[in-house]
């Protein structure tokens, strides 16, 4: 399994603490108290088989959802508070911690016809009650949230909601604009700063190099 370097998620941990620490918010102690004892954030994958489907990537992902919120908050002007930003840019992923769990999939070689085993992420979803709404629902258990907080995060998956939903969608980035910006802050990050691993590609080219 891929995993980032040790020093880099010490390093993107260290700095996601740090910054989460200087959030005035009652009960972010114990928000990051349970993030650091009783969660793999620091260590989960950001997806299965899309963006960040590596260890360590949900933090880096995160980071970097969180700074290109920050510009965007500054570009436009919305007004946020610093703690609105790290709240939504740092904590909308929430939901994917203790999500994953290490597995294998069996891949066909088709140049020999033989199996091969290669890394895999399964979903372990012990609370199955969405993904934008459940972070919500897991910050809230610790924090409380402004409205544009809760709305921004519940809805940072734009057009990837059923379209049973989008009516609910339009209706709340018309409310705040900030959370159309927390959404492509969030494709610009999968889609352009992070990676994805092939990994039955990887796994041919490590045969081809023993």
């Amino acid at each position: 399994m891929l995993i980032l370097e040790n020093n880099k998620i010490q390093e993107n941990k260290e700095r996601f603490l740090n910054l989460l620490k200087e959030v005035t918010r009652p009960g972010m102690d114990k928000l990051i108290e349970w993030i650091e004892t009783k969660s793999d954030f620091f260590i989960a994958p950001a997806s299965t088989m899309f963006h960040g489907n590596y260890e360590g990537a949900l933090v880096e992902h995160s980071l970097n959802v969180y700074k290109l919120f920050k510009e965007k908050n500054d570009r436009y002007d919305f007004g946020l508070s610093e703690d609105s930003i790290k709240i939504m840019g740092l904590l909308h992923d929430i939901c994917k911690a203790n999500f994953y769990k290490p597995s294998t999939r069996n891949k066909k070689d088709q140049d020999t016809g033989k199996w091969f085993s290669i890394p895999w992420f399964d979903i372990d979803d012990s609370f199955p009650i969405g993904h934008g709404e459940k972070s919500v629902i897991m910050l809230r258990c610790y924090i409380p949230l402004s409205t544009e907080e809760m709305l921004g995060i519940r809805w940072h998956m734009g057009g990837f909601e059923p379209e049973s939903n989008y009516k609910a969608l339009n209706a709340a980035w018309d409310k705040y604009k900030s959370g159309a910006c927390l959404h492509s802050a969030d494709l610009e990050a999968s889609n352009i700063l992070e990676i994805k691993v092939d990994y039955e590609k990887l796994n041919k080219q490590t045969k081809m190099n023993i």
